[in-house]
């Protein structure tokens, strides 16, 4: 189970998930209250409109209002994170490394005008800057542990919590760092393995789901993004029922999208819900198809279509499943080769049953 988690977090694109569905209330409206001296209406109505095409899959028009928002505040360090954020999306949902200098390059431009801002008295616009200033360290931690250095994305990570521990201080009322203290402190010790056995690394997790629902209850612009989070924690920590139930409210916001349509499947497969299962990642398979990268992901869809009809006792459509993928199987490159190893052998056998 915890493999599959892994597998699935890097592959279907939930890095995009961790911090970057905000602005929306419960009720998918800016919060009234929500409103601050930085954050004002104009600048939160035009960033829930590019989350909202972004979630569901419409990288360049989301890429498009990001850019709006840069050129009406061109020293904002937000527009900057968001857009590097959308390409980070964009090339996790790909499973492909398209945009490695321009999105560290509006990283990089993400901390020069937050490190500007540092300065100012007012303990408010300081908080808001180690929150963005932390989220682009978190990002750039999520790149380099997909396509760069795992060591890096570690080192990265700890200067990322460092920021949101100093936000707080200079505002402990701006809930939205306890999103990215939550996601850290949560999968921190959830993948710690032999380093919290040992000591080396404290076990965390509670805390970590507590500052989730914190972000999620209280915060002023990332109470979605923090629910998305904790899809995946009740994932991890097998509370289907709450993964499914969430899932299918979020998928009613943004139905054009791949990114929750990933953790539904996973719960109804483990729930042994095979049919809803086998309707989920079908249509995941379709989404993906048309365009599928690296071909992780169509692998990940057509060993789970496989296993699901299987499990339904549907002989011929199992097969005909282990069959579809290979179709591409000259196309995988080597690296998806290895990571997708064990599910490449199980379809070579099913496709010959």
């Amino acid at each position: 189970m915890a493999d599959n988690i892994t597998g699935m977090i890097k592959s279907a694109g939930i890095f995009l998930c961790l911090l970057i569905i905000p602005l929306l209330s419960p009720a998918g409206h800016i919060m009234a209250q929500a409103y601050d001296a930085y954050m004002d209406s104009v600048k939160a109505g035009l960033l829930v409109e590019a989350q909202r095409v972004l979630f569901n899959d419409r990288f360049e028009a989301a890429d498009s209002l990001y850019s709006v928002f840069i050129e009406r505040y061109p020293d904002d360090p937000a527009g900057y994170f968001y857009k590097a954020a959308a390409l980070l999306g964009e090339m996790s949902d790909r499973e492909e490394n398209l945009y490695p200098e321009q999105f560290n390059r509006l990283l990089d431009t993400v901390e020069f005008f937050t490190a500007g801002r540092l300065e100012s008295k007012d303990p408010r616009p300081r908080a808001w800057m180690y929150l963005f200033s932390g989220h682009a360290r978190a990002y750039r931690s999520l790149w380099e542990a997909r396509f760069g250095s795992l060591l890096s994305a570690v080192r990265t990570a700890f200067k990322a919590r460092a920021d949101y521990d100093e936000g707080l201080k200079h505002d402990s009322t701006l809930t939205d760092l306890y999103l990215g203290l939550g996601s850290y402190h949560y999968w921190k010790s959830a993948k710690a393995g032999i380093f919290r056995w040992f000591g080396i690394l404290k076990d965390e997790k509670d805390r970590g789901v507590e500052e989730l629902y914190k972000a999620w209850r209280h915060s002023t612009i990332s109470r979605e993004s923090a629910r998305a989070v904790l899809i995946w924690v009740w994932l991890d920590i097998e509370e289907y029922d709450s993964v499914i139930t969430i899932a299918r409210e979020a998928l009613e916001k943004f139905p054009q999208g791949k990114s929750f349509l990933w953790p539904l499947a996973q719960a109804y497969f483990e729930k042994k819900d095979y049919n809803a299962a086998l309707e989920t990642y079908q249509k995941l398979r379709m989404k993906i198809a048309p365009a599928p990268g690296n071909y992780f992901n169509l692998i990940e869809c057509d060993y789970y279509l496989n296993q699901c009809f299987d499990k339904l006792e549907m002989t011929d459509e199992a097969r005909r499943a282990a069959r579809d993928f290979k179709v591409y199987l000259d196309k995988v490159p080597n690296d998806t080769r290895r990571k997708q190893r064990l599910n490449i052998e199980h379809l070579k056998r099913a496709a010959r049953t």
